[in-house]
């Protein structure tokens, strides 16, 4: 399998070391102040999403919390409702910024801290990540570019009315070495609510030649305690 295969493959199956790790100039603050604003944290919580590849998942936050790495998070489950299969979620605020720990090797023991969203999110914000990446034997480079593209959008869900959803927009890039030009590996979005938590999620992976894959997913039904 040669590099760009290599790259391919990883955008596709592992997706958060492209879009989120970051330089930092300082060590980030491990308490976690709450992610309740965005995502509601009660056991009898529950969200339900229908994917492009036509699995239904359920996430409920388990109240069973964690420390990884001397950061605490959240801690969550998506549930598949047909097979029960469970993937861990972990969610937290750091300095006023949204993270989740994304996995990155196929036996789940290596995550990522990722940035999802920006504590005050408005039209208009941006921001650049870049970052040296180690998986397996290949280090390359990756760089993200996210955008808020609407804080006012509106979306119907289960008969109800979601209005002033946050939708941020996150293009991926990566390079071989400090000198080749960027190219670009393609392009995530995904859509909050603030006290209703993630609407939908939209990934398109572009790398002529080697990978043309999109995945979606939107929210269909949810409960959430008063």
């Amino acid at each position: 399998m040669n590099k760009l295969i290599k790259i391919s493959a990883i955008l596709v199956t592992s997706l958060g070391i492209m879009m989120f790790h970051s330089c930092k100039p300082k060590p980030i603050d491990p308490t976690n102040e709450g992610i309740g604003e965005l995502l509601p944290i009660n056991v009898d919580n529950w969200w339900q999403y229908e994917a492009s590849d036509s699995t239904i998942f359920r996430r409920y936050y388990t109240g069973r919390d964690t420390t990884i790495d001397n950061f605490n998070y959240n801690y969550f489950e998506q549930v598949n409702v047909n097979s029960g299969t469970i993937v861990k979620e972990f969610y937290a605020k750091f300095e006023g910024n949204y993270y989740t720990l994304v996995k990155i090797d196929d036996a789940g023991n290596t995550f990522v801290k990722a940035q999802v969203l920006n504590g005050d999110p408005k039209l208009g914000d941006t921001w650049e990540n870049t970052a040296t990446v180690q998986y397996s034997t290949l280090t390359f480079y990756a760089k993200t570019e996210g955008e808020i593209i609407s804080v006012t959008d509106t979306i119907t869900v289960n008969g109800a009315l979601l209005d002033n959803v946050i939708v941020s927009k996150t293009k991926l890039y990566a390079r071989f070495s400090p000198f080749d030009n960027w190219a670009e590996c393609g392009t995530m979005i995904m859509k909050f609510k603030r006290g209703t938590g993630i609407i939908g999620e939209d990934y398109d992976f572009q790398v002529p030649g080697f990978v043309d894959k999109t995945y979606s997913n939107h929210l269909v039904n949810y409960h959430i305690v008063p």
